[in-house]
């Protein structure tokens, strides 16, 4: 198929709908010039149309009734309508540019042969929603497998109902909406019926342009004269029959078919060239088809003015605006873009010359009139000759300079040979010639062969020149100018150093330095920045910004370089800064817990130091203080005697410091408070030794033994029955106390045989210090009394009454102690 924008030679097929050509619908917005949007300006399918530019936005009126069987109305409508040129079915399927489900078209169709305010019961109407349908795809259309007529809104449906049967004379409306999304579509025709056809240009054989050329004959000199665009008409026309033939100056107008050329007899170009579109429409289908054809005058000159750059060709000056204009260039100059091969050209210094053909100016013209002459051209061919005149422009050269750049060389032997950054030069030549280009160059062959030197140049001898081309980048007019490079020497000068602490808590040689404390000092208008390497300072790049807050790139020593400058190209000096993190001092922070003093013992102290691991001690300086009270002691240890905090700053040669903490607590002899004794048990004795509330030391306990060993615990048991001595000592050295106790215990026998071993009987225990008041009565097995044990008898019984042994038998006792108790029981004697 044929489009309206297509060569105007290819319309003449008839296209039918069993082609299934595609009628794309485009979604540009052109509401505002065509009201597709309503049955009056409904678009009317052609044979070939291949419409584009229109739009589904927006309703116009709202025209769809209330009798709607598939219950919609117009959100986003186009208006199509389908004269029926062919019988047989009319079928379609509407394909959404985009495939996303939520892109949702309904159509309706109303006919035959309705018209717009009276359309009647729709004939078709499909409004499923694909998403909410589950569909597959968002297409939607009429086929031949379908048998519905009308299906929606919603989820009911499937998107497509059975074909129409048309005859050949039936119009229809379809209305195509897009109730959700924004997507553009196209419509794919795949009945068996036909449109009617558009007309053709029916150019005669042989014709393969509309295009009209004109000489400008009217005697002024504006480029524009008269077109008569009828001459065309016959041609578009050929044979066919009632049809009309417009003239548009857009594309669009023609389109539409609005704002036609009223005077096509005698249309004044509005430049040259210039496009003029038409238009061929039935009068009866009002099918239409499109093409488009240029009207130009036949000799142009696009430009009116050539140009050159001053030089010293023939009169050795190349300031004085006159240089060689080659006259064959000129040419091109002023025909640029256009072919003048056809034309013959020649130069005259005056009009009256060129109407005269008189003193045609050689090819090589040196102009006569500085900086800007006029000439004229003239121009022919078969039909039309023409005259113009032109401007010769000679453009001045960028002012030549010598310039000099002053480098220091900052290497370990400064010797003139250090690094340029030719480019910071480039200010010395644009002050003079604003706005130009400049390269450097290390000789006249390199410029030739355009072998520019780097951007950071080293030179190889002090001074040394290099050329310089300036370019001006509006006139493309180049000179060569001179840049002397002159490498500075500095006395060798002592590092500057800046110290810093180390971080506290990191310790890692990284740190923060402003760079502004190396107090270098600037005389009027010099400048200073600081850099990273010695290249950087040298070629000034890279600069540091942070100055206050530099953080050092190498752990403990670095260095950056300070480069002194007095303004433009003049580097005073290089000084280099040696960065210095120290050390903090190396020392315990905190004490072990391990130091006491005792509070019995006021006149002793201890020795307390600052723990600095450095063997050089002795050069720091230490200042102490007691419970945030500064005391005035500043050796390395101290000797205390009172409990509390202790703190001491050590402080290195460098000014580093570190504190370090001395815990101090108070420790004392233990008072024994009381001694429970849990004894007379028959089984197993038990000692627990209670300490008074002002015991603040840490103490261990010992039984019968100074020496130990000793427990932590306060408690002994399986403790023999007697006399005993409990010892409790502090372990932090302030001193030892002890208590003798008794633990009564009563023998269960004796064997008084007179071998030194159990020969009498007594309680344990007791003696004249402990349990002094204690007696004890004993009794035979018959309760006849037999002795008594009176307090102060350390004796005991030896086993006699009255003097005589009494035999071996169970005795029984009564225990009477001076806390009050009564103890009642038995034992044996043995022989």
């Amino acid at each position: 198929m044929a489009g309206p924008q297509e060569d105007i030679l290819h319309s003449n097929d008839k296209v039918f709908m069993t082609k299934k050509y595609t009628l794309l619908l485009l979604l540009l917005i052109f509401q505002a010039s065509f009201a597709q949007s309503d049955c009056a300006d409904a678009i009317v399918v052609c044979g070939n149309s291949g419409f584009s530019g229109l739009t589904v936005t927006g309703i116009g009126t709202q025209e769809l009734g209330t009798g709607i069987t598939c219950g919609s109305s117009e959100n986003n409508s186009i208006w199509i309508r389908l004269d029926i040129a062919t019988s047989g079915t009319l079928g379609f399927t509407l394909v959404p540019e985009s495939n996303d489900i939520n892109e949702d078209f309904d159509f309706f169709i109303f006919g035959p042969n309705v018209s717009c305010g009276n359309l009647g019961p729709v004939k078709r109407c499909s409004t499923t929603n694909p998403f909410a349908a589950q569909q597959g795809d968002n297409h939607t259309g009429l086929n031949a497998t379908e048998t519905d007529v009308s299906e929606g809104p919603g989820e009911a449906g499937n998107s497509f109902l059975s074909m129409l049967d048309v005859i050949a004379g039936e119009s229809y409306f379809l209305v195509v909406d897009r109730p959700v999304g924004t997507s553009n579509f196209s419509i794919n025709w795949t009945g068996t019926g036909g449109f009617n056809d558009p007309p053709i240009f029916d150019l005669p054989s042989g014709t393969t342009t509309l295009d009209i050329g004109k000489c400008d004959d009217d005697n002024i000199d504006d480029r524009i004269t008269e077109f008569n665009l009828e001459q065309n008409t016959p041609l578009i026309i050929g044979n066919q029959s009632n049809v009309t033939v417009t003239y548009y100056t857009t594309q669009n107008d023609a389109f539409v078919g609005t704002n036609a050329i009223a005077n096509t007899g005698n249309f004044l170009n509005t430049q040259n060239p210039q496009t003029i579109y038409t238009r061929i429409e039935n009068n009866t289908t009002h099918c239409f088809a499109n093409a488009e054809f240029k009207i130009t005058l036949s000799i142009v000159f696009p430009f009116k003015e050539s140009v050159t750059c001053d030089s010293t060709e023939i009169d050795n000056d190349d300031t004085n605006g006159q240089a060689v204009f080659d006259l064959e260039k000129v040419t091109q100059d002023v025909f640029a873009g256009i072919a003048y091969d056809n034309l013959n050209i020649s130069y005259y210094l005056n009009q009256d010359d060129a109407d005269h053909d008189r003193n045609p100016l050689p090819r090589f013209f040196h102009n006569t009139v500085p900086d800007v002459q006029t000439i004229i051209i003239k121009a022919s061919n078969g039909d039309c000759s023409d005259t113009v005149a032109i401007r010769l422009i000679v453009n001045p050269l960028p002012q030549k300079i010598t310039g000099h750049y002053f480098q220091c060389d900052s290497g370990e032997h400064p010797d003139g040979l250090t690094t340029f950054e030719l480019h910071r030069a480039d200010g010395v030549f644009t002050t003079a010639n604003p706005g130009i280009e400049v390269e450097y160059f290390g000789s006249m062959s390199d410029v030739q062969n355009n072998l520019p030197l780097p951007a950071f140049f080293d030179n190889t001898v002090n001074p040394q020149a290099v050329i310089v081309r300036q370019t001006n980048p509006d006139t493309q007019c180049i000179s060569y100018a001179t840049l002397m490079l002159h490498g500075g020497t500095d006395d060798a000068q002592p590092d500057i150093v800046l110290n810093n602490c180390d971080v506290y808590g990191q310790e890692n040689g990284f740190t923060t330095f402003n760079l502004d404390d190396s107090h270098i000092a600037l005389t009027g208008g010099q400048m200073l920045a600081y850099y990273n390497t010695p290249q950087d300072a040298v070629i000034q790049q890279h600069a540091i910004t942070n100055t206050t807050t530099f953080p050092n790139p190498v752990a403990y020593e670095s260095f950056v370089y300070a480069r002194i400058d007095d303004g433009g190209l003049n580097c005073s000096m290089i000084r280099r800064i040696r960065l210095v993190v120290n050390t903090l001092p190396d020392i315990e922070e905190q004490s072990d817990g391990n130091d006491f003093v005792c509070l019995n013992k006021p006149d002793e102290f201890i020795t307390i130091d600052a723990a600095v691991r450095d063997p050089f001690f002795a050069d720091y300086e230490y200042l102490w203080e007691y419970n945030s009270i500064p005391f005035h002691m500043n050796t390395y240890s101290v000797q205390v005697n009172h409990p509390g905090t202790y703190k001491v700053t050590v402080i290195k040669p460098t000014g580093c410091r570190k504190v370090r903490t001395v815990e101090v607590f108070p420790s004392s002899d233990a008072t024994i408070d009381s001694v429970d004794i849990q004894d007379i048990t028959f089984g197993t004795n038990t000692v627990t030794v209670n300490l008074t509330p002002d015991s603040i030391g840490q103490y261990v306990y010992s039984l019968d033994n100074p020496s130990g060993p000793f427990q932590d615990s306060n408690f002994f048991d399986n403790v023999a029955s007697g006399i005993h001595t409990v010892y409790v000592k502090d372990v932090n050295g302030c001193g030892m106390v002890s208590r003798l106790i008794a633990v009564l215990g009563i023998p269960e026998y004796f064997t008084p045989n007179g071998d030194g071993v159990h020969d009498s009987w007594r309680i344990d225990g007791v003696d004249t210090v402990f349990n002094s008041d204690t007696n004890v009565l004993i009794f035979d097995r018959f309760g006849k009394f037999i002795k008594e044990i009176a307090k102060n008898d350390t004796g005991g019984w030896d086993g006699t009454f009255l003097g005589r042994p009494l035999p071996s038998d169970d005795y029984w006792y009564v225990l009477n102690l001076e806390d009050g108790r009564t103890i009642k029981g038995h034992f044996a004697l043995r022989r």
